[in-house]
């Protein structure tokens, strides 16, 4: 709210600048959308029923004309203009049934009063204009507007002093249309003070529907863009398990470059805590501590901190680092506003870099805080040095990269020790519009110095590897013709061999080794494994098939992508450290069949990956993804994932979801999602729930059910609204849901 406050301000601050003439039959300068020209509609929001329209124009002359049925000065020199009487300057145009006053001094109007400038309207029943500053101007029974912004509201008495700070007496403020105040913002005196640069408001009500929904007795707010201290909007929810759950976030402006967070929470049935984030900003970068605390009516404390920072000291130095911890053991804070979340390993990072165009270098020291010790603790770097460089040219393409890990193993039960990982990849580029020929040779090199805590033995390692590949590919290319429109399908084959011979490393330990998940484009990789440790061994022959359709903008309308590995021999090498050439870890003479699809159209989008094994007839992976729009505003995301994981059936999934947002009417929306994991048998989210939304409010009402973190279910009524032109509040579920797809950040429309 703060922050959308300074409309407010703004506006006032230049309210007394002699504004506009010309009024029209509205009082409120407001034309419905049936009378705006077709470019006037089609800026409209989607929800909003018309616009304030403005035509008053600056006049040219320096001088200011006086108009009126009777025009008379009396022996003081005071003017009177009575009956239709009108002060027109170059700026501004001042309006009443009668008008009294002294050229340049002030004007005291009565009787339908309107002041009118380029953005600005002022409607009132008297007023007293000071041109002098001695005086302070003011105008009674008061209804104010900015065309541009579209902010508008009455206030029983307006005035500006001398020094310009503006006083407002029992007024409101809203940004809704005159058809559709649907919030308003009380306040029984407003000041607004430019020259600090903030506002103070005492009694303040928050009005929807004219019914009070939030209180503040005073309320600190900025007028520009410098930062001020002042309570943001608070948030809340109720849940079965949790009742009423409550946060009301407080920020400080300590100096320029330094500010704060503070957020009390309150939640029901378990505790109350306070989150807080401290920011600092040098002229390098910035940094940020944070912290979460909760008391638990049961656990206790239950705290998590975290400290961050990251600086760029010029083009070629930078630096930075992570602390965070859990310095409760295994108590996690129940409420918590921070970035900070449950982990098994918390990060205490740092780093420096050095980068100079093509050649990049970075040092990296890491370790980890294990709040639960019968978690396996990762390896630390103490520290790792990675460096790199490349040379590319129209034929050419060199890349080389350089890591040295001193990894250690906290728990030091099992092993650790330092490496060396060289990494040089070389190809030549042949390629014209009509096809592309990349042969290369990719060389990587392991040396090791290694300690094993259960024998208590040190030993050295190393390897040195030459792997081999050629990639190729055609490109065919053809128009159509769709809907008297030129449409252009590609085709392109692509042909790949990669050889890797097999190497014995019963020698080298897993430190960072990990199996990719197998696709399309993976299928053109010239590794098996991810990381430095493994070196995997193949000769493969990999066939690929691509076709793409354009529209006649050049949109990609169509993708199709096919693949399949073929294996010239079995592989041997596996994570583990049991090489075995005569003893094949995976023997299968071809991969999966590796497929995907993808539409994008006018009315819906599709995306699907399927796996299939054509050896045993079975399917490994088949996902799909579609948002559909069958009709106007009716939205359906549907998703399906099946994924078998032949190493670990841990990983297995098998789910699908349905989520709807369709419109009652205008205004009013349903949104729906119901989620089922089929190996659970059983769903793990469900939700229904109903929207309202117009040119200046969007509320969210749904019941929720879903499987949280702990495996367990959870249920909870979620409210969420946005004042536009003012703030949000609410609360949502923090699970991804489809009630925030709906919400869509607050815009106009869905």
């Amino acid at each position: 709210m703060v922050k959308h406050l300074r409309t407010y301000a703004l506006f006032f601050q230049s309210l007394f600048i002699l504004p506009l003439a010309q009024a029209q039959v509205n009082q409120w300068d407001w034309a419905p959308k049936a009378s705006l020209t077709a470019e006037q509609q089609q800026q409209l929001g989607r929800y909003c029923q018309g616009s304030y329209l403005n035509s008053w124009q600056a006049t040219n002359a320096e001088a200011t004309t006086l108009s009126a049925d009777l025009i008379v000065r009396d022996k003081d020199g005071v003017i009177h203009l009575k009956g239709a009487a009108k002060i027109q300057q170059p700026l501004s145009t001042l309006s009443a049934d009668s008008i009294e006053g002294i050229p340049d001094q002030y004007y005291r109007a009565s009787g339908n009063v309107t002041l009118r400038s380029e953005d600005q309207l002022i409607r009132s029943s008297n007023s007293y204009i000071a041109n002098s500053g001695e005086t302070p101007t003011e105008f009674k029974d008061a209804m104010f507007l900015s065309h541009q912004s579209g902010a508008r509201g009455e206030a029983k008495t307006l005035s500006r002093d001398q020094d310009g700070v503006v006083f407002i007496e029992e007024g409101f403020f809203t940004t809704c249309e005159p058809n559709q105040e649907s919030w308003k913002l009380y306040g029984s005196s407003i000041e607004l003070d430019p020259k600090s640069g903030f506002g103070t408001a005492k009694h303040v009500q928050i009005r929807i529907a004219d019914l009070p929904i939030f209180y503040f007795p005073w309320l600190r707010f900025p007028l520009d863009d410098r930062r001020q201290s002042g309570l943001l909007f608070p948030s809340f929810s109720y849940s079965g398990s949790d009742g009423l759950s409550f946060s009301a976030p407080f920020y400080w402006n300590i100096v320029e470059n330094y500010d704060a967070t503070i957020t009390p929470q309150y939640i029901q049935n378990k505790g109350e805590g306070i989150d807080l984030e401290f920011r600092h900003l040098s002229p390098y970068g910035q940094t940020i501590y944070e912290q979460s605390t909760f008391s638990d009516d049961d656990e206790g404390e239950q705290t998590l901190i975290k400290l961050t920072s990251s600086q760029k000291f010029n083009d070629y130095f930078s630096a930075g680092f992570i602390a965070e911890g859990n310095p409760t053991q295994n108590k996690y804070p129940e409420a918590n506003s921070t970035s900070i979340g449950e982990k098994d390993h918390y990060e205490r990072s740092a780093y420096f870099g050095f980068n100079n165009g093509n050649f990049l270098n970075k040092i990296t020291y890491l370790t980890y805080q294990t709040p639960d010790d019968t978690v396996d603790q990762p390896f630390e770097w103490l520290p790792r040095l990675d460096s790199s460089y490349r040379i590319a040219t129209s034929y050419l393409d060199y890349k080389i990269d350089v890591q040295y890990t001193d990894f250690y193993d906290p728990a030091e039960d099992d092993f650790d020790g330092q490496r060396v990982a060289i990494n040089q990849d070389t190809n030549i580029n042949l390629s014209n519009g009509w096809g592309k020929l990349t042969p290369g040779v990719l060389t990587q090199y392991r040396d090791y110095s290694l300690k094993n805590y259960v024998t208590d033995t040190e030993s050295d390692a190393s390897i040195g590897h030459i792997t081999s590949y050629i990639d190729s590919s055609l490109m065919f290319e053809r128009n159509v013709t769709h809907n008297q429109n030129t449409w252009r399908q590609t085709l392109e084959p692509r042909l790949s061999y990669l050889h890797s011979p097999v190497e014995n490393q019963d020698a080298i330990p897993d430190f960072d080794t990990s199996e990719p998940t197998m696709t399309y484009s993976q299928a053109f990789s010239h590794t098996r494994f991810n990381g430095n440790d493994r070196i995997g061994d193949t000769e493969q022959v990999t066939l690929g098939l691509e076709s793409r359709l354009y529209d006649e903008n050049n949109n990609e309308k169509w993708a199709f992508k096919a693949g399949q590995i073929f294996y010239l021999k079995d592989r041997y090498v596996d994570i583990e450290e049991n090489t075995d050439q005569s003893n094949a870890v995976n023997d299968a003479k071809r991969s999966d069949l590796l497929t995907s699809a993808s539409y994008n159209g006018n009315r819906y989008s599709l995306t699907g990956n399927l796996n299939y094994n054509l050896d045993d007839s079975d399917v490994n992976l088949a996902q799909l993804v579609a948002s559909l729009e069958p009709l106007d505003d009716v939205k359906i995301n549907l998703s399906y994932l099946y994924s078998i994981n032949n190493t670990d059936s841990d990983d297995d999934a098998k789910q699908a979801s349905i989520g709807t947002v369709f419109p009652l009417n205008q205004n009013w929306s349903m949104f729906t999602q119901y989620t089922y994991d089929f190996l659970r048998q059983d769903s793990t989210k469900e939700i229904a729930g109903v929207g309202y939304e117009n040119c200046c409010i969007k509320v969210s009402l749904s019941y929720q059910d879903w499987l949280n973190d702990d495996e367990e279910f959870d249920r909870g009524v979620f409210l969420q609204f946005t004042l536009r032109g003012l703030s949000n509040a609410g609360n949502a579920n923090s699970e991804s849901s489809i009630a925030d797809t709906y919400w869509n950040q607050g815009k106009v429309g869905y």
